[in-house]
């Protein structure tokens, strides 16, 4: 009689969660939970460690519902087992906690914009556009488009043009050109038979295009159309078209990342070094995604769950390290390249600690620990592979003009990378701390040649692993 009722009661909750809409996860957790009230001691156990492994794919997954029955499983179970529950008490309270809904606020109206040129003017080496009101950044998008003897550097700027341009002459460039895309947007072409070093700033409502073609040519030894050349043609390839390439920039909206030498911020330096990978990797002919473009914060799982949207081919996160100790600022120096695995150096969880410090409230120490036992080994084999490829690439590039630090290809338990279902690695791209390696990154030469490093590591790496 007492079995009938059980086994009446077990189909009950199945029927239930099922009709209810609950995800399949979910549905597991409660069967699995519901199997405590008539279950030996020894049992129990077992449970005990099953709801463990539901949890932790729950916290992959982002299925919020399926991480509170796992957690209520678990301190049913544990006060069974007189084993400690109170810190899944509190991560249970946290987990209702974001469960309830937030109050949405009315979008902002979008303000007219009324700007437009009032006049614009050169002198040997800059154009001066003047508007009619004060410029923001984010007015802006600067990108190149290069190919074999013409260099393109673009500037569209959100704003109107009411005259038409004479013509312009800049030093070193063959021709300006100045004319309104869109209703929205007007456009500047910069084009010269030969790569294009060119800056931009703002000040109030000015706009100063600035081109500096010594930086790139001030030695002998560079061959202006060779480097053009052998990239394009070493590397676009069949092969390149089929691969998907994340790239993460570090950090990002209300995290700064670690803040340096002048107060220099690592998510901006990131963010510069990403979108130059992904420009010569689209050069290459990889098809390119960013976990994000602009300054915005992301969640540390929702940019490996982006890459496994995406079916990507590996995942690559750009960051920039920093010394623990202001006496260690000038020691502490070098670019080193990490793949997940459990920590087995104190500088690689020292690090790792650095990067994971955000977004990482609701999975404790043992949560950790048990998730990193079940890796999948033929990952962080191709992962290691993956970094060893770009590690080489980038000193092999960088070291043509700068002196530079080998850090190593190292293992730690960096938590942007968990749950990335393909090979992945984590990027520190210099110290931000060091005085001189802070310069560096925030340097459009040296940017330039290590994202070039970067992009020749990860096509030595596919052409090695078909």
């Amino acid at each position: 009689m007492g079995k009938k009722v059980k086994h009446l009661f077990l189909v009950f909750a199945v029927v239930f969660t099922t009709v209810s809409g609950a995800s399949e996860l979910n549905n597991s957790v409660l069967q699995i939970s519901s199997r405590l009230k008539s279950a030996a001691k020894v049992d129990i156990v077992k449970i005990y460690h099953d709801l463990k492994s539901k949890y932790i794919k729950a916290i992959i997954n982002d299925d919020k519902d399926a991480q509170i029955s796992a957690i209520k499983g678990l301190i049913k179970s544990s006060k069974i087992l007189n084993a400690p529950y109170t810190h899944y008490q509190e991560e249970l309270s946290l987990l209702l906690k974001e469960k309830k809904p937030k109050k949405t606020k009315k979008p902002p109206k979008k303000k007219v914009s009324n700007s437009y040129i009032k006049s614009i003017t050169s002198f040997k080496d800059k154009v001066i556009i003047t508007l009619n009101q004060k410029v923001q950044k984010q007015d802006i998008k600067f990108y190149e488009l290069n190919s074999k003897n013409r260099y393109r550097d673009i500037f569209d700027i959100k704003t109107k043009l009411k005259f038409k341009v004479k013509k312009i002459l800049l030093k070193s460039i063959k021709s300006i050109r100045i004319s309104q895309y869109n209703t929205k947007t007007v456009r500047i072409v910069l084009e010269s038979s030969r790569p294009i070093n060119s800056i931009f700033s703002i000040e109030k409502n000015k706009i100063i295009i600035k081109v500096d073609n010594k930086r790139y040519f001030s030695s002998k030894k560079i061959h202006y159309k060779k480097p053009v050349k052998t990239y394009t043609e070493k590397y676009f390839t069949p092969l390149a078209k089929q691969k998907i390439v994340i790239i993460d920039p570090g950090h990002g909206g209300k995290d700064t990342g670690a803040i340096g030498y002048k107060k220099l911020r690592e998510k901006n330096a990131v963010l510069k070094i990403a979108l130059k990978l992904g420009k010569y990797l689209k050069k290459y002919g990889y098809k390119v995604y960013y976990t994000r473009s602009r300054d915005i914060f992301i969640k540390l799982r929702n940019r490996t769950h982006f890459a496994n949207l995406k079916k990507a081919d590996i995942f690559i996160s750009i960051h920039a390290n920093a010394a623990p100790k202001r006496s260690q600022y000038l020691v502490n120096k070098g670019i080193e390249t990490y793949f997940l695995s459990p920590a087995r150096s104190a500088r690689a969880k020292r690090v790792s600690a650095l990067e994971n410090r955000v977004d990482l409230s609701n999975m404790d120490y043992f949560s950790k620990q048990v998730f990193l036992n079940f890796l999948n080994r033929e990952k962080i084999v191709l992962s290691n592979k993956l970094a060893i490829d770009i590690q080489r690439g980038v000193l092999k590039n960088i070291r043509k003009r700068y002196r530079v630090v080998d850090g190593g290809v190292r293992k730690a338990p960096f938590w942007v990378l968990v749950g990335a279902q393909m090979p992945a690695v984590l990027i520190e791209t210099g110290y931000i701390t060091n005085p001189t390696e802070a310069k560096r990154l925030f340097n459009p030469y040296y940017e330039d040649l290590l994202a070039r490093g970067i992009a020749d590591g990860v096509a030595s790496y596919f052409e090695k692993n078909r």
